[in-house]
């Protein structure tokens, strides 16, 4: 059996005596995982793919534990849909600390073992040997997902009040770990190759190992698209303060589907989840409905899967959630749908499952009351920019280069009767 891989795998070494002899053990290794890590069960479920196929490589016979933390049912589900079985597994609750061959998913085959077969892992990560905080390590672990965001951005993905991020961010850029960088219009934050280096450690990713394709959003959007998703979590944190939000990502991808956000919580003793489509109105409505019929039936399919119920929402512009109730095809017990205008920053409509709500005539009323009737500057001090001399385009002389028959009126005199001819 080939040993070089196996000191690059943080993983613990948990042997199964089934025969009470020390020369012959099931070959367990076990992973931890918590729902803090910031990343989305798809992520988490490709990283124990990608250590899967070391232990492969390295044991004749091995088998994985993956130990996750977690508040709720879903995220733990979704771990066990999502996770290739390609050897014996088992995917238990934190909390448990001991496994039995039998909750495995395949059964295990004995390996027999000498004292130089015993494996040499490499430790879990732990911030305090890296010098850092947990809640630095969160935002570094938020930017290695975006590349690149402002700082409500990351404050809403962290949970995390936007004076408590400033000053992280501040920690974060004097260890060289994050820069500022312009971001279109305004400046922003960037991780750098240390920083992301670190966020990859922390996830006890295995070394020499492509993870970029797992580990960032799926899709490129367009800035506000973008700035409105990425503050899906305050938003609803703002405008539903009796529900609590445990996690929440961007363009996560569920099923067949892509959610423009993902957000993960409890009302009271249930579990739900809130999914966010954002549009810009740049499609038809035709389009819309094509589109959203297929996003519909996902939401519809996962909810009554797992039995957890889902708020669907739709955010853009006033016509395009004018236009979304024409979209929706049937609506599900499971299900609630809500739209609301994207310019109106923490406020929702009341969200009933089975039916269809939207408060765009609040929001008018709202975002009217709110703009100042009169000017708080004098606009005088800022005169218009003089327009440039007007440049009159001289129409192009026509060209002195004789035309060529195409030979369709050649063609025309040649073939004619002769009687035609002579008319």
């Amino acid at each position: 059996m080939k040993m070089d891989s196996l000191p690059r795998l943080p993983l613990e070494w948990t042997p199964i005596y089934p025969m009470q002899r020390k020369d012959v053990v099931f070959d367990v290794f076990k992973h931890h995982i918590s729902y803090k890590d910031g990343l989305p069960p798809y992520a988490q479920a490709r990283i124990i793919d990608l250590m899967v196929n070391r232990l492969i490589k390295t044991r004749r016979y091995p088998a994985l534990w993956v130990s996750v933390e977690t508040p709720g049912v879903w995220f733990y589900s979704e771990l066990k849909r999502l996770v290739k079985h390609k050897i014996p597994m088992t995917i238990q609750p934190a909390s448990k600390t001991s496994v039995m061959e039998q909750e495995f998913y395949q059964p295990i085959r004995p390996t027999y073992i000498h004292e130089s077969d015993i494996p040499v892992l490499a430790p879990r990560f732990d911030p305090t040997d890296y010098g850092i905080k947990e809640s630095a390590l969160r935002v570094l672990r938020v930017l290695a997902r975006l590349k690149t965001a402002y700082r409500v951005e990351i404050a809403s993905l962290t949970g995390f009040s936007e004076s408590h991020v400033r000053n992280l961010l501040k920690q974060l850029q004097a260890e060289n770990l994050i820069e500022r960088r312009q971001i279109g219009k305004y400046e922003g934050y960037a991780i750098r190759t240390k920083g992301l280096s670190l966020a990859h450690r922390s996830w006890n990713i295995p070394k020499s190992v492509h993870f970029t394709k797992y580990r960032g959003e799926f899709r490129y959007a367009a800035e506000r698209h973008r700035r409105v998703s990425r503050r899906w979590r305050a938003w609803l944190e703002k405008a539903y303060p009796n529900v609590e939000i445990w996690e929440c990502w961007t363009e996560v991808p569920l099923f067949d589907g892509i959610p423009d956000a993902l957000a993960w919580g409890r009302k009271g003793e249930y579990e739900i989840l809130f999914w966010l489509e954002v549009d810009s109105g740049h499609s038809s409505e035709k389009v819309m409905r094509r589109n959203y019929s297929h996003r519909f039936q996902n939401a519809y399919h996962h909810a009554k899967r797992l039995g957890i119920p889902i708020v669907f929402c739709i955010m853009g512009s006033p016509w395009v959630v004018d236009t979304f109730r024409w979209c929706i095809p049937v609506t599900n017990p499971w299900v609630a749908i809500i739209g609301h205008d994207w310019r109106d920053f923490g406020r929702l409509p009341v969200y009933e499952f089975g039916r269809w709500h939207e408060d765009l005539s609040s929001s008018r009323y709202f975002l009217a009351s709110r703009s100042p009737k009169e000017l708080p500057f004098d606009p005088e001090q800022y005169p218009s920019k003089s327009k440039g001399a007007k440049i009159i385009k001289l129409p192009m002389p026509k060209s002195t280069k004789p035309k060529y028959s195409k030979g369709y009126e050649d063609a025309d005199r040649r073939y004619r009767g002769g009687s035609e001819r002579e008319e």
